[in-house]
């Protein structure tokens, strides 16, 4: 299948502007800033990361091809951000003796529903990658668009039962969770209406779809997590309103393109996340060691900014110093590499 976002040369910056949106959400979520406009932005704001790489979905030669690449793009930078939580952990404890070495904090299986700090909050590499694995074996029986979209629905509705009642380890029950997305993503970037909005034809019709799938998302008092186990409400409906919504800000971020800072975010989100999550704790951890209270909205928003400020600088470093820890081969990537996204 011609991938008409790879053939083109051209990196569509309003993705990378949509995962931008995300990012900053997620930070801001992290950092304690609530209210009606996060809650209004986490309707979409999960699902927009599976169907953006669905877009960036490219077809390799085998199953073993993909899985290689993968393991590079997401297992690699995994593993590095894990180690290094556990380096400022222990160095973090150094500093309160009488505080106890916590080692269920180390969810290295990723089985724990909640955000717990390392490196279960880094479930997101896992679940990105199984996406990847189970889309791409797929494929692999059926060229069919139809059947390919029975066989993830399948997979999801297989993943939304897991999720509630039996979880499996290393996100793989969140990744057929969220299938469906990745499939729907796929779909738009292989087809000609699809291929249009991305191009941010349809933007018009994007935004008030948006808006009206968050606004009854919220009227009905949905509420959703990273995985199944912790939504509240229909499920088929959080999934309709969440394909909705993420839908149209798809349409509305492609037709604005790049936006300074929060495209260089997007393109970097990846990185920005892991790094966010060890500065977010840091942070935290240095305000209880100086009785510093926390409680303050003032504070909360100066969290956020210090960790958006330092896990762009650290992505800086680690793209110019280590490019391997974080998916990339090289500080300066090919033209090829420059059209797949570290999330691709």
């Amino acid at each position: 299948m011609r991938h008409p976002l790879k053939m083109t040369g051209e990196r569509n910056t309003g993705l990378d502007t949509l995962r931008g949106i995300g990012i900053l959400t997620v930070v801001m979520v992290h950092a304690g800033i609530i209210g009606m406009t996060q809650r209004v932005l986490l309707v979409f704001i999960l699902p927009l990361f599976y169907m953006v790489a669905g877009c960036l979905y490219r077809d390799m030669p085998s199953i073993k091809t993909l899985a290689a690449d993968k393991c590079r793009r997401l297992l690699i930078p995994f593993m590095f951000f894990a180690s290094a939580g556990f380096v400022i952990y222990t160095l973090g404890n150094c500093l309160q003796p009488e505080k106890p070495f916590d080692f269920q904090l180390f969810n290295l299986l990723s089985t724990d529903r909640y955000y717990l700090p390392y490196p279960a909050a880094l479930w997101f590499f896992w679940s990105i990658f199984w996406c990847y694995m189970f889309y791409g074996t797929a494929r692999r029986f059926t060229r069919n668009d139809v059947q390919l979209g029975a066989c993830c629905m399948t997979v999801g509705i297989a993943g939304w039962l897991l999720s509630r009642h039996a979880a499996l380890p290393l996100s793989i029950d969140t990744a057929m969770s969220w299938l469906p997305f990745f499939y729907a993503g796929n779909m738009l970037a292989s087809h000609r209406m699809g291929q249009q909005m991305l191009k941010g034809r349809y933007w018009q019709a994007g935004l008030p779809v948006a808006a009206i799938c968050c606004a009854v998302y919220i009227a009905a008092g949905y509420r959703a997590g990273y995985c199944f186990n912790i939504f509240e409400g229909s499920i088929p409906m959080i999934m309709l309103l969440s394909l909705g919504a993420t839908t149209g800000m798809l349409c509305v971020c492609c037709r604005l393109g790049a936006v300074p800072a929060v495209t260089y975010i997007g393109r970097n989100s990846l990185v920005i996340f892991a790094v966010h999550q060890h500065f977010i704790i840091m942070i935290r951890e240095a305000l209880k060691y100086i009785h510093a209270g926390d409680e303050s909205g003032i504070l909360n928003w100066m969290v956020a900014a210090l960790s958006i400020a330092g896990s762009i600088f650290a992505a800086i470093l680690l793209k110019k110093f280590a490019p391997i820890l974080i998916g990339e081969r090289n500080s300066r990537p090919s033209k090829c590499d420059c059209q797949a996204s570290i999330l691709d």
